[in-house]
């Protein structure tokens, strides 16, 4: 920064005015102007009723649990009401190859051949729109998006502007604030067309109607362990290994990835006592990172669900931050496998109200996170299968069956736009 100011002092200013120019042509475009775009539409006259997911991708690679859980939502309404379903993908280019979208079906009882999935292959894709048509949304620039499709079906039909639904699963405007992608992702919060809003925990929705924000309705459901991992949970307890599980992805800012390393580097430094502890790092692929002399935490990449929870059966104790009011998936898992687990609070967000075995730390200095950690090791050396006997205290983590929201709002969109 230094240098960069004594250059703009120094240079004269037939040098100066090249270089700044060039910067500004090299500068990334705001997030907007690559992802917003229009659609324009076919007329389908086509009576029986569709549900359609307007989805950015469900490339394996970008398919992780808020996407999973997208996924089943719209699944689950569209068997409920028996309607037709179609998958409209946002990113340009062909049908990624091997989705998950067909076992996902299958679990459900629905034929994957019946799930249409349309790739996106222009700047302005033009799409097939019924007069019955619902569409459902999975993150900020799908639903402004979304909007010039229900204008245009609204004109062309001559009827109302059906509500859209909207997956609400992260306080998005969050990930790039003052900006005028955090005034977008604002917009789509307060949308101008009727909006009824799908939340992933009371938590969340709480702090968004906190921030002003009023929708035409409201469902919210709490986060449920995957079914993939509910089963591996009923197998007997294993034994735990002195393993510290991090949930790690250094390229996804909320999950406060520096932080986590420099509080290990803390605890590896600070307690030498458990240098014969192992360090894990799940969720995303990344180099080896030395610790100390002798201490690497090693990367395991984003993981399968059986070799997921197999680790979680294994582990001892573990990590797992995210700004964000969003309870987050990974801390609730670790604890419900009988890790000694820190994460971090947030605004109206504490984790240490959902499980017995969750440490639950004020802030993310390096300090405070390595006593937190060696508080976790401290309480399984002291007593090996202290973890397994932590208790839940968020039932509904751990409840059989689908979504409790899902039978009012399959009779509202029943009474409302498929009656």
């Amino acid at each position: 920064m230094r240098l960069r100011e004594k250059l703009k002092r120094s240079l004269p200013k037939f040098v100066l005015r090249p270089l700044m120019a060039l910067r500004n042509q090299m500068a990334r475009s705001p997030l907007e102007e690559i992802v917003l775009h229009d659609y324009t539409i076919s007329a389908d006259p086509i009576a029986r009723p569709r549900l359609t997911l307007l989805i950015p991708s469900i490339a394996p690679e970008k398919t992780f649990g808020g996407i999973l859980t997208g996924i089943d939502i719209f699944l689950e309404i569209a068997k409920r009401r028996d309607a037709d379903t179609r998958i409209v993908l946002d990113e340009i280019g062909p049908v990624p190859a091997g989705n998950s979208v067909a076992a996902r079906a299958r679990n459900l009882g629905i034929d994957p051949a019946r799930v249409e999935i349309v790739p996106r292959l222009s700047e302005t894709p033009n799409i097939a729109v019924r007069a019955s048509d619902v569409f459902m949304v999975y993150n900020w620039w799908t639903a402004l998006n979304v909007q010039s499709l229900l204008e245009q079906q609204s004109r062309h039909f001559g009827q109302p502007p059906k509500p859209f639904l909207y997956i609400i699963q992260e306080y998005e405007p969050h990930f790039h604030p003052f900006s005028s992608t955090h005034m977008m992702e604002r917009q789509a919060f307060d949308p101008k067309l009727p909006c009824w809003g799908i939340f992933n925990s009371g938590e969340l929705h709480a702090f968004f109607r906190a921030q002003g924000h009023q929708l035409e309705r409201d469902y919210v459901f709490e986060p449920q362990l995957n079914n993939s991992l509910k089963a591996i949970l009923k197998r007997a307890p294993q034994k735990k290994e002195r393993r510290l599980l991090i949930y790690g992805r250094p390229l996804v800012a909320r999950y406060c990835y520096p932080a986590v390393e420099k509080g290990v580097r803390a605890w590896a430094s600070r307690y030498p006592e458990f240098a014969n502890w192992e360090i894990v790092s799940a969720g995303m692929e990344h180099e080896p990172v030395t610790l100390g002399p002798g201490r690497v935490m090693i990367s395991a990449g984003k993981l399968g669900m059986e070799q997921y929870g197999e680790l979680l059966m294994r582990s001892a104790a573990g990590l797992s931050l995210m700004s964000s009011p969003h309870p987050s998936y990974p801390p609730l898992e670790m604890a419900h496998f009988g890790l000694w687990t820190i994460t971090n609070s947030y605004t109206n967000k504490d984790l240490s109200r959902s499980h017995e075995n969750i440490l639950s730390i004020g802030n993310i200095a390096p300090d405070t996170i390595a006593d937190a950690i060696a508080q976790a090791c401290r309480n399984f050396e002291a007593d090996p299968d202290s973890g397994w006997r932590g208790k839940s205290l968020r039932p509904s983590f751990l409840e059989e069956g689908s979504f409790p929201f899902m039978d009012e709002l399959v009779r509202d969109l029943r009474a409302r736009v498929w009656a």
